[in-house]
């Protein structure tokens, strides 16, 4: 994979007939969907690693996430990110802002796709209330799986679908640079967003896409990615809509 040209009007008129309302729930469903998905992978990973006695790795790991080993116990913590509408990083609340963004675009994303959310939100539920609940987190991961491939398959406009893409992989980018998780995938989500983003017909910061290019395609990322390489990382993703 070369390095990418990042062309583009930044501040041009929003060439689609969708809102900038509409633009920005859809960017925001895309990006808290992944936020459920990429931060339940990466909480299961360090609960496995916390109940198999594998040191005490997975507390640094969790520290983005709020975790103070002083004040709460692994079970605690890791039942807080995941049931806890309350919490910050909690699955629960990435669930309920996906959930609130697809109903107010119903019209655009269509019954199969809203359905699919609909259904991560139930399994979550349904997992909270079991004593063995890991096959319905599983269901979480599965339908939000599907509601990805639901909206290439169900979603018609094409600026609607690839504001979603680009909402998906500035999430994983923040998230994976946040929590320093799966670096080795950061190239490939910017390569993903910057083939995407002319396509949504939305205004974006063509400066800061650029520079998180450059970012994520010099030489020695991610084998030597610093902390503030990681930090100028986030800024960008953060800036680029």
């Amino acid at each position: 994979m070369g390095s990418l040209v990042v062309s583009g009007a930044p501040g041009a008129p929003f060439a689609s007939a969708i809102s900038l309302e509409k633009a920005d729930h859809l960017l925001w469903l895309g990006r808290y969907a992944e936020r459920a998905y990429t931060t339940q992978k990466f909480i299961l990973s360090a609960y496995d690693q916390a109940l198999d006695g594998q040191g005490d790795g997975w507390k640094e790991s969790l520290e983005e996430l709020g975790f103070d080993d002083e004040a709460e116990t692994p079970r605690e913590f890791f039942r807080a990110c995941i049931f806890d509408a309350a919490c910050p990083a909690s699955i629960a609340q990435a669930l309920d802002a996906a959930y609130d963004n697809a109903v107010r675009l119903r019209d655009v994303l269509g019954t199969e796709s809203l359905g699919y959310v609909q259904m991560a939100v139930d399994a979550l539920a349904a997992a909270q209330a079991s004593d063995a609940p890991l096959l319905d987190l599983q269901l979480i991961q599965d339908n939000i799986m599907a509601f990805k491939g639901c909206v290439d398959d169900f979603v018609e406009s094409d600026a609607a679908c690839n504001l979603i893409k680009c909402g998906i992989s500035v999430e994983r980018i923040d998230l994976y640079a946040r929590l320093s998780y799966k670096l080795g995938r950061v190239r490939q989500e910017v390569h993903r967003l910057a083939a995407r983003v002319n396509r949504t017909g939305a205004p974006y910061s063509q400066p800061d896409l650029k520079a998180l290019v450059e970012l994520v395609y010099a030489p020695t990322f991610p084998d030597a990615a610093t902390y503030d390489q990681l930090g100028l990382i986030l800024r960008h993703a953060a800036s680029v809509f």
